[in-house]
């Protein structure tokens, strides 16, 4: 890509990927935290763009979209699209937004998953009050509720399987390890729908996440501590085995 911005080469051609709009985006972004593109300053035509990425004028239009929603860029009509004036702490990216554009991240937020939730499983296990053993077990009733089939595929289900993680962080009986599993948990929670959305088409897939969250309460339920650690890190296997199918 030979896209000019004061007689500068800045931006480098697109290879023709699914992923093409987030890749636009993300070279983008890259430059304005690299301060090759400053604020105030306007970008290309649409027309020089597309011709300078070599990639269609649909997947241009989807970058700057996704560029604007997240306040790196401004559109002024007619004058054209312009760097943002973006504060530091706008730079730093929440883990939605670095998925969306860099969905390798996705493995690291898993990885970080695989530690935190499994040992809020262990501790829960050995220390759960009656009265959160009790929020816990809501999980298969609401589950139940909204259909098993539908525990993926809708928002409901999302927030059911987010306050099970909230109610499992409450369980450990551990005010600090809770609070830091919560803190991880409000930047993560943006990342649900995007999982979810990959996740829908996977036959079967709302089916097995019921199955193992019920294995994971009856372990913790039974006082079984390594069990259900054990079982929370065969659900993150799986996601991630999952996912790394879908975004091959």
């Amino acid at each position: 890509m030979n896209m000019v911005k004061n007689n500068a080469t800045i931006l480098n051609p697109i290879e023709k990927t699914p992923g093409i709009p987030s890749m636009v985006a993300k070279q983008i972004i890259e430059h304005i935290k690299s301060g090759s593109l400053k604020p105030g300053d306007r970008l290309p035509s649409e027309n020089d763009m597309t011709k300078q990425f070599g990639i269609s004028r649909i997947s241009l239009r989807e970058s700057l979209q996704l560029l604007e929603a997240k306040g790196y860029i401004l559109s002024h009509g007619r004058k054209g699209r312009f760097v943002n004036e973006i504060s530091g702490q706008a730079f730093e990216s929440t883990i939605e937004e670095l998925i969306s554009i860099d969905h390798k991240k996705i493995w690291e937020l898993l990885a970080v998953r695989r530690i935190i939730d499994s040992e809020a499983a262990r501790l829960a296990a050995k220390y759960a009050t009656k009265r959160q053993l009790a929020n816990l077990k809501m999980v298969k009733r609401d589950m139940e509720k909204i259909g098993i089939k539908n525990v993926i595929n809708t928002k409901e289900g999302g927030k059911i399987y987010a306050r099970f993680y909230n109610d499992l962080a409450d369980a450990t009986n551990n005010y600090i390890f809770s609070h830091l599993m919560k803190s991880i948990s409000s930047l993560l929670k943006g990342v649900l729908p995007y999982s979810r959305q990959k996740l829908m088409n996977v036959p079967g897939a709302s089916e097995i996440f019921y199955k193992i969250h019920i294995k994971i309460l009856a372990a913790i339920e039974k006082g079984d501590a390594e069990l259900a650690r054990k079982y929370v890190i065969e659900h993150i296997d799986w996601l991630e085995k999952t996912l790394r199918k879908i975004l091959k």
